[in-house]
This record gives C-alpha cells, structure tokens and sequence, in this order.
C-alpha cells in the first residue's frame, strides 16, 4: 500500500473497520447459497471460490469502476456515467437492496460524524457512495482500493467461518493466502480499460437470487 500519512492511514483503517455501522456484517453476498448448494464445504473450496469473487467480481468490474468513481467524484457528468453503470450491476433484487441499504447507512455516518453534506443519492448504491467519500477525503486511489478489496474479502471469508463452519485458523489461512494476491490484483485493476469492464457473473447472481427464498440462512444476503 501507498499510504502518503498518517492521518490517510487513519481514514482508511476507519472506513475498513467492522466497527464503522454500515451493516455489512449482515450479508453473505452470495457465500451462504454457496455453501448451500456445496460450492464453499472446506478451506480449499473457499479459497478457490474467493480467488474467482477476487479475480471475476474485483478485479474485473468493481475496482476499475471504483477507481473511475474516484476519478470523477467532482465531474457531476462522468460521476454519475459509472454510478448508473455500478447500479446496473446489482442483477438481483438482493444485490441491490444490500447495496442501497449500505450507501444509506453510510451516508448517515456521513452526516452524523463527519458532519459533512450527503451528495450521492441511495438509490445509486453503497461503492459510489464510498468512491465520493474517499475523493473528498483526498485519499490515494490505489490505497482505497486494497482497502476495499481487504473488506470485501474479510466480510465473505468470515460468512464462510460462521457458516460452513470452518475454525478461526483456517478463515486466517485462507485470509492470509487472498492477501497475497491483492497486490497485483490492483496493479491489474489500475490497468483495466473502458472496453475491458465486465459485471457479467451469472451464477453470482444466480446465487443471490436463490438466497431470496433459501429455507435456513443467517445472512440477509
């Protein structure tokens, strides 16, 4: 990571904590109908399926568009191009409660402890919410995005800790094992073009679709 300073570290730590109150905890994105359906049932199956959610979900359309995001968090026009683009990628009804639920949540802890005005709608989802956050507080482009990544990542393998179950060491493990990809995981990104962005992950969605009615589940997706 490329952290400038002291007080960027900071930033970055706060909006990477599971103590910020966004509610992500409460979503499995998908790893608990993995699980269900035997995709996810030890360590080695987690770590194959969170190195395709790394390489085909991050890497791939998430990251690049973040970075976009980022880019374009002053230009009303482009800002609001990948904005709808982001929105349009939550293909199941539960990708996108979840994603407006967080981006509403986060706009609250914006206004209530940063005390700063609240300009990216719900509507339009939790990571441009974040991107215009992270732009505003002057934060490095590629640090914001291993610090997403660690999130995103952390939140999943410990849906699978809790539900497979698999023991604290082996989510450790498998943590440990994702970390050391993540580097050249947001060199690739960085590099990614316009033509290059790809959100299409059927059975992602195909697994968020069939959580909306899975019998037994912990998570609210």
């Amino acid at each position: 990571m490329r952290i400038t300073n002291a007080a960027h570290l900071l930033k970055l730590l706060t909006l990477s904590s599971t103590a910020l109150p966004v509610g992500a905890y409460c979503y499995s994105q998908g790893v608990e109908s993995a699980i269900d359906q035997g995709l996810i049932h030890d360590e080695q199956s987690s770590i194959a399926y969170f190195e395709e959610v790394l390489e085909m979900l991050l890497v791939r359309f998430e990251l690049p568009v973040l970075k976009r995001l980022m880019q374009a968090h002053d230009d009303e026009q482009q800002f609001n191009h990948w904005a709808q683009l982001y929105r349009a990628s939550r293909e199941s009804r539960e990708l996108l409660a979840e994603s407006q639920q967080l981006a509403f949540s986060l706009n609250a802890w914006i206004k209530d402890v940063l005390k700063m005005p609240v300009t990216v709608k719900k509507q339009l989802g939790f990571v441009p919410v974040y991107a215009q956050l992270c732009g505003r507080l002057d934060l490095n482009i590629e640090d914001v995005l291993t610090a997403y990544t660690f999130t995103v990542l952390e939140n999943q393998v410990l849906g699978a800790v809790k539900t497979v179950p698999l023991g604290q060491m082996s989510g450790q493990r498998i943590l440990w094992h994702l970390h050391g990809l993540v580097s050249d995981a947001i060199t690739h990104a960085m590099c990614i073009e316009d033509h290059q962005l790809s959100s299409a992950l059927p059975q992602y969605a195909m697994l968020s679709m069939s959580h909306e009615t899975q019998y037994s589940r912990l998570f609210r997706s």
